[in-house]
């Protein structure tokens, strides 16, 4: 049933000759129907249901409860100011919509994009919204947004203090380069750090489930991480890895600084290329290995038992025969 009203000429066809809540009632194993239809306007209609009120008054008949199932896309409409009649939806995407300046009426939206809506300065009313992405927005201060389960606040240089967040389940920090302090974050699920080059002190972060620490070039000790499930530390300082042998996934691509990989023999899958490991003895049990552009390996000879492996660029190898 949801997949007829991501084609939106047949979701027109329907709706101007079906009253779907009608038809929903006439038999009692549709009645649940109506409370699952999900209907998704693309640009073109979701322009419409903005500028024209009997279009948006004819979508409103046919939708039994439109916050949990009207999904509107308004994204780069920079003639869009007043976002008022928009109150009633449950997924609105207004990035780049940059005349935007007050979104305090949608308070009750679940899920809402304002990505690059730079002229917006407060957020406060958006504290109970599910999944809000405020990146590239011009913030300071996130201590009201510690109810969002995904929060999204990438390229929002202006932030430095992230005690208030430890409870949000999803959230994205990557490029707030003045962040410092992540001893909050400890709790939260799925974390992205990444290019936050002033943070050094991750020790708080081991029940982190997914880390993405990813270019953060300041930090030297992940001791602590070994109960991360999926760590990505790509292109980092780091030197030891040595407690990182229960981390299910672990990607260390051009981690140069890296010469002893012998304790990632337990690792799943497991990301090592460009870097300069020589010895890969230990890594037989890997279900998943990348090494490639690994110059300096010469003996594969240990890895028939690996599931997926690439070698690619790694020319130094002449015998591949134990594979």
């Amino acid at each position: 049933m949801n997949s007829i009203f991501l084609n939106i000429n047949l979701f027109m066809t329907i709706n101007e000759y079906t009253d779907l809540r009608s038809f929903c009632d006439t038999c009692r194993s549709f009645a649940t129907l109506k409370n699952y239809i999900n209907y998704k306007l693309n640009k073109q209609y979701s322009l419409m249901y903005y500028d024209d009120i009997i279009f948006r008054n004819i979508v409103l008949s046919k939708i039994f409860n439109p916050i949990k199932q009207l999904h509107i896309n308004l994204s780069e409409c920079d003639n869009i100011t007043d976002v008022s009649i928009l109150d009633n939806v449950h997924t609105l995407n207004l990035s780049w919509c940059t005349n935007i300046r007050d979104v305090t009426v949608l308070r009750n939206v679940h899920t809402l994009d304002l990505n690059f809506c730079t002229k917006i300065t407060k957020f406060s009313a958006l504290s109970n919204i599910h999944t809000l992405n405020l990146s590239w927005c011009n913030i300071s201060n996130v201590s009201e947004l510690r109810n969002i389960h995904t929060l999204d606040l990438s390229q929002c240089h202006n932030i430095d203090d992230v005690s208030a967040l430890g409870n949000v389940h999803t959230l994205n920090l990557s490029e707030c380069n003045n962040i410092e302090d992540v001893s909050a974050l400890g709790n939260v699920h799925t974390l992205n750090l990444s290019d936050c080059n002033n943070i050094e002190d991750v020790s708080a972060l081991g029940n982190v489930h997914t880390l993405n620490l990813s270019y953060c070039k300041n930090i030297r000790d992940v001791s602590a991480l070994g109960n991360v499930h999926t760590l990505d530390l790509h292109e980092t300082g780091i030197t030891d890895v040595s407690k990182l042998g229960n981390v299910h996934s672990l990607n260390l691509n051009r981690c140069n600084n890296i010469t002893d990989v012998s304790e990632l023999k337990n690792v799943n899958t497991l990301n090592l290329s460009e870097t300069n490991i020589t010895d890969v003895s230990a890594l037989g049990n890997v279900y998943i290995l990348d090494l490639s552009y690994c110059h300096n390996i010469t003996d594969v000879s240990a890895l028939g038992n690996v599931h997926v492996l690439d070698l690619s660029g790694c020319f130094n190898i002449t015998d591949a025969s134990a594979l």
